[in-house]
C-alpha cells in the first residue's frame, strides 16, 4: 500500500465522509472511491459500508483504521529524522488554514517561506478553523491558522485583528438591515455569536436571512447580482470588488473584529521543520 492510501483510511474515519474526505485531501471523490476499492482488494476485506447517514466502518476497518494512525506517525517520525539529519530543511510539514486565510495571506507566507526552505514541502488542509483546531489537538497537523476567540491549551501566536463589515452591491444604512434581505454563509461559531451580539445591540427584529451559501466567496456572487447584504471577516476578501462595506461596531463604538493566530503545540517544536516554519511567521507576520 502507499503511504498515502493510509492517510485516506485515517482522514475517513474522522470524517465518515466520502465528499469531505476527499475535499481535505484534494482528490476527486470517484478517485477516492476508485483508491477505496483498490485498498479493500489488497487487504482482501471490507473497510466500509455506505448509508444515507454517511460511511461506517467495518469490524476489520476500525482495526485496519487504529493501525492507520500508528503507520502515520511512525511515516511521520522518519521523515523528521531525515529532516534532522539535514539541519531541518528538508521534508514535508502539515499545515491547517482556513479557507478566507487561503484567499490572501497563505499564498504570500508560502511563497516567502520558500523562497528561504525551498526543499522543505507543504501540506495544507483548509477547513473552519474550529475543525482545524480539532485536527491539531488530535495531531493530525504540525501547525495551523486559525481566526475567532478560541480557547485551547496549545500556543498561540497573534497574527492580526481584522475589522468585521456589512456588503452590499448598493448603499445601504445601518436602521435598514431589518427590512433587507441577507445571505448567510458557513461562519466560525465564534464570529456567528459576535455578529449576534452585535445585531442584538442594534435591533429587536430578527435578521431576514433568506438565503445560506457554503461559502464567502459564492456569497460574494450573490451580492454582486444585488441580491442581498453580507458579513464578511475582513476586508482583503472583498477589497478588489466594486462593493459597498460598513465597519461594524458596538454600541460604545468599539469595533468587531476577529483576530487570527498560528496555534502549534510548544512539546513539538522539537520537530526543526516545525520551528523553521513558526520562527519564519513570528519574524514576519506576527504582530
Amino acid at each position: 500500500m502507499r503511504d498515502f492510501d493510509w492517510k485516506i483510511i485515517s482522514t475517513l474515519h474522522a470524517t465518515k465522509n466520502i465528499t469531505k474526505t476527499a475535499n481535505l485531501l484534494f482528490i476527486t471523490q470517484p478517485s477516492l472511491t476508485k483508491r477505496i476499492q483498490i485498498i479493500e482488494e489488497e487487504l482482501q476485506i471490507t473497510l466500509i459500508t455506505r448509508s444515507t447517514k454517511g460511511v461506517s466502518f467495518t469490524p476489520e476497518g476500525e482495526l485496519i483504521a487504529k493501525r492507520a494512525e500508528r503507520i502515520l506517525n511512525m511515516i511521520d517520525e522518519v521523515h523528521q529524522l531525515i529532516a534532522e539529519m539535514n539541519g531541518g530543511r528538508t521534508g514535508t510539514i502539515h499545515i491547517g488554514a482556513p479557507n478566507s486565510l487561503v484567499r490572501y495571506l497563505l499564498p504570500e507566507i508560502i511563497e516567502n517561506f520558500t523562497i528561504d526552505f525551498p526543499q522543505i514541502k507543504l501540506e495544507i488542509t483548509t477547513d473552519l478553523s474550529s475543525e482545524l483546531l480539532k485536527q491539531l489537538e488530535n495531531h493530525e497537523l504540525h501547525a495551523s491558522f486559525v481566526r475567532g476567540d478560541i480557547a485551547t491549551r496549545l500556543e498561540k501566536l497573534f497574527i492580526s485583528e481584522e475589522q468585521i463589515y456589512i456588503v452590499s452591491n448598493t448603499p445601504i444604512a445601518i436602521e435598514d438591515l431589518p427590512k433587507l434581505r441577507q445571505i448567510d454563509y458557513s461562519k466560525e461559531p465564534t464570529i456567528i455569536k459576535a455578529t449576534d451580539k452585535w445585531w442584538r445591540q442594534h435591533f429587536t427584529a430578527s435578521p431576514d436571512i433568506w438565503m445560506k451559501v457554503n461559502n464567502g466567496q459564492t456569497c460574494l456572487e450573490m451580492i454582486r447580482h444585488n441580491l442581498g447584504y453580507g458579513i464578511f471577516s475582513d476586508h482583503n476578501f472583498f477589497k478588489d470588488e466594486h462593493l459597498y462595506s460598513i465597519p461594524m461596531t458596538f454600541k460604545d463604538g468599539s469595533k468587531l473584529t476577529r483576530k487570527t493566530w498560528l496555534v502549534y503545540d510548544r512539546e513539538n517544536l522539537n520537530n526543526t521543520i516545525l520551528r523553521h516554519f513558526v520562527d519564519f511567521v513570528k519574524d514576519k507576520y506576527a504582530v
